[in-house]
C-alpha cells in the first residue's frame, strides 16, 4: 500500500459512524459494524467516568460514531447518542428533558411547566441514612400506604373510610384532650355508651350493678 493510500484509509478511519452489533459488559467494550467492516472490541463514552460515574451501556442496534484519532479503528472510541430510524428520539418537545428505557419505563422532565413524571417503573427504592423531606402544598397517595414506623402528624387528621388497629406499646391507646362524637353509636366492650341501662338502681349510696 503506497503512502497515499494509507493516508486515505486513516482520514478514513478518523470518524465513522456504525450501529452496535456486540456489547461486553465486563470490562465494558462493544464492537461497532461500519457497511460490511466489524470493529474489535471498542470502549464506549460515558457522560462521567471519575470520582463521579455513570452506567448507561449500549444496546445491539443502536447508531454510534467510532472516534479513532490516530486513524486506526483498532485503537478508536465509541461515541453513543445518535439517533437513527430504528430507534427514534423519543420526545420532540424542545421544553422536555426525557429517559425512555426497554421495559417501558419513561421518565420526563418539561423545563417549560416544571412538570416531572416518572411512568412505567415496577418497583422503587430511596434509602438515606440521614433525613427526607417531601415539600408540596398538596400531596396524594392513590394507593396503599404503610409505615413501619412512628407516624406523628402536626395539623388535623381525617379519614373517610373508617378507622381500625390493636393497641400499641404497653398494650394501651391514650388520647389527650377532649372528644366529640355524634351521628352513630359508640361502643365499650359491646355496651354502647350513649344508649344503654343500668341494674339494681337504688336511693343512696348503694352502686348501680353494672350496664346491660
Amino acid at each position: 500500500m503506497d503512502a497515499i493510500a494509507e493516508l486515505n484509509r486513516r482520514l478514513a478511519n478518523l470518524i465513522a459512524t456504525g450501529t452496535v452489533a456486540q456489547v461486553r459488559h465486563n470490562p465494558p467494550c462493544c464492537r461497532v459494524a461500519i457497511g460490511k467492516r466489524m470493529t474489535e472490541w471498542l470502549p464506549w463514552v460515558e457522560p462521567c467516568a471519575g470520582k463521579t460515574s455513570t452506567w448507561n451501556p449500549p444496546t445491539e442496534g443502536e447508531q454510534v460514531v467510532v472516534l479513532s484519532p490516530s486513524g486506526e479503528l483498532a485503537a478508536g472510541i465509541v461515541l453513543r447518542g445518535l439517533p437513527s430510524d430504528t430507534h427514534p428520539t423519543p420526545s420532540n418537545a424542545p421544553a422536555e428533558h426525557v429517559t425512555r428505557y426497554p421495559d417501558g419505563a419513561r421518565i420526563d422532565y418539561n423545563h417549560a411547566t416544571g412538570a416531572l413524571r416518572a411512568t412505567g417503573v415496577k418497583t422503587a427504592i430511596v434509602q438515606g441514612s440521614g433525613r427526607a423531606t417531601v415539600d408540596f402544598p398538596k400531596a396524594q397517595f392513590t394507593g396503599d400506604v404503610h409505615v413501619k414506623g412512628a407516624l406523628v402528624v402536626d395539623k388535623l387528621l381525617t379519614y373517610n373510610g373508617g378507622m381500625s388497629g390493636r393497641p400499641g406499646a404497653g398494650g394501651r391507646t391514650v388520647i389527650t384532650g377532649d372528644i366529640a362524637h355524634s351521628d352513630g353509636r359508640l361502643t365499650s366492650n359491646g355496651v354502647a355508651l350513649d344508649n344503654h341501662r343500668h341494674g339494681g338502681v337504688q336511693r343512696g349510696s348503694n352502686e348501680t350493678v353494672g350496664t346491660r
